[in-house]
């Protein structure tokens, strides 16, 4: 068993620590919360780091993706036009039914049936417009 004479240096500091504090138990009480608290930030720190978009996009350098794919669809499409130029007759006719096809196939679904929402929106405000009118309500 160690015995911690009045002449050691770490003496002085644990000293002045149970001066301070009454007893040992509130000494480690309050290390463990400080401790808990510092784990939960830290945590909370990660999740909010990892679940937010733009953090993410930065991390991963998301904008140079971004203009890369973008020259690359230009050029693409620079290429697709060049050829589309130089052919005509019967090879131009297949390849734009072959093209139509790549993009019915690559189109997102989702947007599709946005764009058909707005456009079945669009039919409503008038008939809305006419029934408000019926009525003699005005629309503010």
């Amino acid at each position: 068993m160690d015995v911690i004479a009045e002449g050691d240096p770490g003496f002085k500091r644990t000293k002045g620590l149970m001066n301070r504090n009454a007893t040992l138990s509130q000494v480690l009480r309050e290390a463990k919360e400080k401790e808990e608290i510092w784990n939960s930030n830290e945590v909370t720190m990660e999740t909010e780091k990892k679940t937010h978009y733009g953090l993410l996009f930065d991390e991963f350098q998301g904008l140079s993706h971004l203009e890369a794919l973008e020259m690359l669809s230009r050029e693409s499409e620079i290429k697709v036009k060049s050829i589309l130029n130089s052919l005509s007759g019967e090879e131009l006719e297949t390849l734009k039914v072959e093209l139509e096809q790549l993009k019915e196939a690559f189109s997102l679904a989702e947007f599709c049936e946005e764009e058909e929402e707005e456009k079945k929106g669009k039919k409503y405000c008038p008939r809305m417009d006419q029934e408000v009118s019926d009525q003699a309500i005005s629309r503010e």
